[in-house]
This record gives C-alpha cells, structure tokens and sequence, in this order.
C-alpha cells in the first residue's frame, strides 16, 4: 500500500469517526433524563480542577485507559480546559449556553463527546481503546505552545488505518489533550462560521466566547504544521483563524 493511500484512508476515518462522534455527543447532551449519570444531566456543574501529567505519553496512556473502562468524566479532565465548550459551540450551541459551559463548567459535554467516540473508535478499529499503541510521535511547537501528535493502531486495526491524538502542554506544564487539534479535520469550518457569528454579536457572551476562542489559536496554528495536512483542511484552519483573530 502506498503512502498517499495510507494518508488518504487515515484522513477519510480521522473525518467519519470525527463527525459522527460530533454528532452522537451533542446529541446525548441533550437528552438527559433521571437515570442518566450527574455528570451527564448537570453539564453545567463546575468540574474539578483538570488534570494533566507530566509525560505526554502518560497523558496518552491514562486516556486509553479511562475509555476502556468508562471513565469518561476523567477523560474529560485530561482535555485542554475549554475546548469541549468550543466543540458545541461548532456543534449549534448558543452563545449563551457555551458561555456558560466556560464560566460554570463543561465536564457534561466532556462526558458525552468523550463517550461518543469510545462507541465510533470500536466500531472502525476493530478493537477497543486500551489495545490502542503509539506506533509513532512528532514534538513540536507552534504559537509559544509545546504540542505531541501521536500516531495511535492497534494490532487488529486495517493497514493504514491509524488515529491521531495530539496532545499540549499546559501552562502549569502538565499535557492534556488537545480535541481541537485532534479533530480539526471536521472542527475548522465549523468553528470558522460560529466564530465570525460570535463576533458579530454585542454581548458580555460573545465577548466570553471570542475571548476562548482566541486563546486557542495555538491548537489550529499546531494543525498547520503536520506535513501531512491536506489543502482542504489547511484552507479550514485558516479560515478558522481569520475569523477569530
């Protein structure tokens, strides 16, 4: 198999698990009912402080390990803080509920996104998350900010078929990871369109959400770096951060 056709299929699955996970969890977050998880209902519960750790691969490792056993509110803690705010905001929330995710807490849609793509990663891996493996890493930085992207397959996983995560060092120096930057494939066009709405709009949220907004500039500016990018998904980030800036 080619290394243009190993790319290419990479990036068709990076796109469908990335739009249907998109979907599958904006959609729980809205039909909560009184036996589903706290975590799930109260979305806007501010969640405990995030973690991080000081290896991004432990990072990497630690989110493998909570979606094989269902953790998903501890994958949620390990995600860059706000980033999880923004996918619904690309996803049709308001400005107004967006800007209470950011100012109250996002763990809620956290736990559904993260959930979401544990069901969609089985279902085009062939196996589950903790039979994940790096089969290779990249470190970098872009916008003053250190990122890893890190190649993830399983042994039963089809040629090619490999899953990008990347991961960013926060300011207290701890990786998390960074969803913006791993799913930008779907998330770039999306965030460009709310974010020219966002600015637009004259309101103590908008400003809330522009300002989130532009503080991660750095994940999008860390997708044009990948040598692999593709001409779509670059022209996507740049308008993405046109829009923003």
């Amino acid at each position: 198999m080619g290394l243009s056709h190993t790319c290419g299929s990479r990036r068709l699955w990076m796109r469908a698990i990335a739009a249907g996970l998109l979907v599958f969890g904006w959609g729980l977050a809205g039909c909560g009912d009184d036996g589903d998880q706290d975590s799930v209902i109260h979305t806007t519960l501010r969640p405990p402080t995030p973690t991080g750790y000081a290896e991004p691969a432990e990072t990497v490792d630690v989110l493998l390990g909570a979606l094989a056993s269902d953790q998903w509110a501890e994958a949620a803690g390990i995600t860059v803080e706000g980033q999880m705010a923004l996918v619904a905001l690309a996803e049709g929330a308001d400005i107004e509920t967006v800007s209470d995710y950011l100012q109250l807490g996002e763990v809620g849609v956290g736990v559904n996104f993260w959930a979401g793509f544990t069901q969609l990663a089985e279902e085009f891996l062939t196996s589950a998350p903790d039979d994940l493996r790096i089969v290779s890493q990249r470190a970098y930085e872009a916008g003053g900010v250190s990122f890893v992207d890190f190649q993830l397959a399983s042994s039963t996983s089809p040629e090619g078929r490999t899953f990008k995560l990347t991961v960013a060092r926060s300011e207290d120096l701890l990786w998390r990871v960074d969803v913006i930057a791993s799913f930008v494939d779907v998330l770039a066009y999306r965030l460009s369109e709310t974010a020219e709405i966002t600015r637009a709009t004259r309101t103590e949220d908008a400003a809330v959400v522009s300002a989130e907004l532009a503080r991660h500039v750095p994940s999008l500016e860390a997708v044009l770096t990948d040598p692999d990018i593709t001409a779509e998904s670059s022209q996507g980030v740049l308008s993405a951060l046109a829009a923003i800036r």
